[in-house]
């Protein structure tokens, strides 16, 4: 039974690939022929991200010698990103063998599959895709087709009208929708269509199979390590707060060559088994990222997650659902108030129970093929 799997695997950040390869990885396990559709449009290249560069702030869409500066600056990681992450695909994911530019393409070059799957992370979320990305609703798959999803992420509280009506039309012809926030839920909700919550796909494997893909270089080493996604101060504030406190050093994880100003040691766009490797033993991980948070909850590595002021909802689904709500805040905490274990006794409950859940959620789904096709 062959399943095609689109998703958000082209993006070049720890959390997609390993969230693509953990959705791959459950697929597989479940006896399906898996492959994940190669939808690469435009935006996630080196050329589309420069390009966009310019909206990242009125400071670079008003001074074209800043932009130009910054597109010098920023071409050096891309191309780091490209070569860490195309690298990761090719050893870890098997792609469909075209690859697909936009829905145009999809549609000409049709995929010979039983069914048709939209992955996790946040394949459904118009602000970052710059609309409603259609591709990702499976709009090329005919209607006659079986369409489910698994942990899609919308990543907005409330659609507006225009949108409700596209997503409403779009998810109509999905056989099964699973959403992977509770809010997600809630805005499928209101414009009638049933879902459910599902784990992030990364959190469907316990710490024996993430342990696979780490390097044991950071074995032997004792440091706090950072992920900050949203250039928080207060994500280094607190890094280094518990740094003076355990008398180790800290290690900045990031994409950007230009954060080697920041204070501690940057470790720039690390492989993605060195960056698993990093947040497994560390003294603690100081984040405001929700792969690195989910990812110490898996390796039971002590953490603090700071929420960002946008797109918080995920790290606070995760920490409700696990029982680990005291583990962030919006502020930086008194280093001194933070426990120095975490009991992830409860999280592995939760997480063994919603395992389950998911099991039989690609159960009835693969029962239901079986029956179309007529398969044994």
């Amino acid at each position: 039974m062959k399943i095609s799997i689109i998703t958000l695997h082209r993006v070049r950040n720890y959390g997609s690939s390993l969230q693509t390869l953990a959705t791959q990885s459950f697929f597989k396990k479940a006896g399906f022929d898996v492959e994940v559709i190669d939808y690469y449009p435009e935006r996630y290249t080196s050329i589309g991200l420069l390009k966009r560069l310019k909206n990242k702030s009125s400071k670079l869409q008003n001074n074209a010698l800043l932009l130009f500066a910054a597109r010098v600056i920023m071409s050096v990681s891309y191309v780091k990103k490209k070569i860490v992450f195309d690298s990761f695909l090719k050893r870890h994911i098997r792609l469909s063998a075209r690859t697909y530019r936009n829905e145009s393409d999809l549609k000409r070059y049709k995929l010979d599959s039983d069914a048709f799957c939209t992955g996790s992370d946040q394949v459904w979320n118009s602000h970052w895709n710059e609309g409603i990305d259609r591709p990702l609703y499976l709009s090329f798959v005919p209607a006659d087709k079986y369409k489910f999803s698994y942990a899609s992420s919308i990543g907005n509280e409330i659609l507006d009208e225009t949108e409700a009506k596209e997503v409403s039309k779009l998810l109509a012809e999905y056989r099964y929708i699973s959403v992977r926030e509770k809010e997600g839920v809630k805005v499928l909700d209101t414009i009638g269509l049933k879902s459910v919550q599902m784990l992030d796909p990364t959190l469907l494997f316990s710490s024996k199979f993430w342990d696979r893909y780490t390097t044991g270089r950071y074995g032997n080493k004792r440091y706090i390590v950072t992920y900050n996604l949203h250039h928080d101060k207060k994500v280094d504030e607190l890094a280094h707060k518990l740094a003076k406190k355990y008398g180790v050093k800290v290690y900045n994880i990031s994409y950007n060559i230009h954060d080697i100003i920041r204070k501690g040691t940057l470790k720039w766009c690390p492989s993605v088994e060195d960056y698993l490797d990093l947040i497994k033993n560390a003294e603690y991980v100081v984040t405001d990222s929700f792969h690195a948070t989910v990812f110490s909850i898996i390796f039971h590595t002590k953490f603090f997650s700071i929420y960002p002021e946008q797109a918080s909802s995920r790290i606070r689904s995760i920490l409700n659902l696990t029982g680990l709500e005291g583990r962030a805040a919006e502020s930086v905490p008194d280093v001194n108030s933070l426990s120095e274990m975490i009991d992830f006794k409860k999280a592995d409950l939760v997480l063994i129970k919603e395992r389950k859940k998911a099991a039989l959620y690609v159960k009835r789904i693969s029962a239901e093929l079986r029956a179309l096709y007529n398969e044994e």
